[in-house]
C-alpha cells in the first residue's frame, strides 16, 4: 500500500507532465503555501480535464477507505473528489 506522500508525488508528477505551464506554476505556488494536498491536486486534474490512470484512482480510494476505517489520520478528500475517483 502506498502512503499519502507516495501517492501525492505520483499523481502530481502525472498532472505536471500533462498540464500547461500556467497550471504547473499554480501547483508550485500552492505547494509553497499549503504543502502536499492530494485533494487539491486531484481536483485540479479534474478541473483541467487531465485524466488520471485507473490505478491512481483505485489507490487513492483505497487509501481514503483505509484512513476512514482506522481513524488514524483523516485523508481530506472531498466528496466531489471521491466521486470523480470512483467514476
Amino acid at each position: 500500500m502506498l502512503t499519502y506522500l507516495d501517492l501525492y508525488k505520483r499523481v502530481r508528477g502525472h498532472v505536471e507532465k500533462t498540464a500547461s505551464p500556467a497550471v504547473q506554476q499554480l501547483i508550485a505556488d500552492y505547494e509553497y503555501g499549503e504543502g502536499e494536498d492530494l485533494d487539491f491536486i486531484v481536483s485540479l486534474a479534474f478541473e483541467e480535464q487531465i485524466e488520471l490512470p485507473k490505478t491512481f484512482c483505485e489507490q487513492l480510494v483505497t487509501l481514503q477507505d483505509d484512513y476512514a476505517k482506522s481513524g488514524d489520520y483523516p485523508l481530506p478528500l472531498s466528496e466531489a473528489t471521491l466521486k470523480y475517483l470512483r467514476e
